[in-house]
């Protein structure tokens, strides 16, 4: 591998590709994706409820604006996933201050034509989506390189823009080699630049090794694609889910979130269900890794000290009839095993606790 990246590195200097500025935006695209965490099981409802959990998060506060739609919505299931239709999802999310994107395989084109990007990308627009990330899985029937398959996007999304003063985000993905760093910043946003991300460390390690040879090819307008963040996934430990965000924030690889987010389960002083953007809900659950691990966080909203505590029927996500080991993520420390009911003390104002519930044998 290292020596296959050193002749490509030679040779990508030669070729001095110059960077594409399509006006959309100069730094990697931060936001959310469905593919690691849900893959096919994806509907409207979905989409909805994670973007609103994500603005009250404050994930969009903190840049990360674009909430993704990968594979499998552009099947027959399509009017059964998404019954509000497309532009109707995508005016919901711009509604609450996300753009919107979308993933589409190269062989599942709406227009059964010969060249059908140009069609494709004016459904997009007028759809109201901002992103498009252009997979090239299953086209071995193109006759052509990557880069001349993919600029057909390139050219279709610049007339598009002619035609209606709109660009989206372009981000791409060759299959099955991969070399686009040597001529993607010329076409594209993003390019991914290795095989598929996993929530395994021997994955993890394989696509910063290739990084590690490539970086000199993101600059201001276009970037390496690391792939999308497995970060709450699988088994990485903490300390791996650690070294994996540092590693790809610093690479400047799109940061696109792919697991579960936090769901309320108790609002504490308010009754549950209640809208108060003063004091919203104050605890929050979701599985980390596995239905065996929970993650739980608490925010205390309060203008004073207070304690916490919850029984577990409280959270879906945790089983009542269970014990769990919890071990806080802040201060380090592990609490102990607590069964039916947890406690913890002295949360100072408008601070947060944030704990792994361990469930035991």
């Amino acid at each position: 591998m290292k020596s296959k990246l050193s002749i490509t590195f030679v040779f990508a200097l030669a070729l001095n590709v110059s960077a594409w500025d399509n006006g959309v935006q100069t730094t990697p695209a931060m936001g959310f994706n469905t593919w690691n965490r849900f893959a096919c099981n994806i509907n409207e409802t979905l989409i909805r409820q994670t973007a609103t959990q994500m603005k009250s998060l404050g994930f969009l506060a903190a840049g990360y604006n674009y909430v993704n739609i990968d594979d499998c919505w552009n099947t027959n299931r399509e009017m059964h996933l998404f019954p509000s239709g497309m532009k109707n999802l995508t005016d919901f999310l711009h509604g609450l201050g996300f753009k919107a994107g979308v993933g589409f395989n190269i062989d599942h084109s709406l227009c059964p034509s010969p060249k059908p990007e140009l069609t494709d990308a004016r459904t997009f627009v007028n759809w109201g989506f901002d992103y498009i990330k252009i997979d090239n899985c299953n086209s071995g029937g193109f006759v052509g390189t990557n880069a001349q398959r993919f600029q057909r996007w390139t050219d279709a999304l610049n007339q598009v823009k002619s035609e209606t003063g709109k660009m989206l985000f372009y981000s791409l993905v060759e299959w099955q080699s991969f070399d686009a760093w040597t001529w993607a910043p010329a076409l594209a946003n993003s390019w991914r630049m290795y095989d598929d991300i996993q929530s395994n460390w021997p994955r993890i390690t394989g696509i910063l090794n290739n990084a590690s040879f490539i970086g000199q090819f993101s600059n201001f307008n276009a970037h390496n694609d690391l792939d999308m963040l497995e970060n709450g996934n699988g088994a990485l430990t903490l300390g791996e889910q650690r070294s994996h965000f540092t590693a790809w924030a610093l690479a400047k690889s799109p940061l696109l979130i792919g697991t579960d987010p936090l769901k309320p389960f108790f609002w504490g002083k308010n009754p549950d269900g209640t809208w108060d953007p003063n004091f919203p809900a104050q605890y929050w659950s979701g599985y980390w890794k596995d239905t065996q691990h929970t993650a739980i966080m608490y925010i205390n909203f309060n203008e004073r000290t207070v304690d916490l505590n919850f029984t577990f029927s409280h959270s879906p996500h945790l089983k009542a009839d269970k014990k769990y080991a919890v071990r806080d993520l802040w201060m380090h420390q592990d609490k102990g095993v607590f069964g039916n009911f947890f406690f913890d003390g002295s949360i100072p104002t408008h601070d947060v606790r944030a704990y792994i519930f361990t469930e035991q044998a």
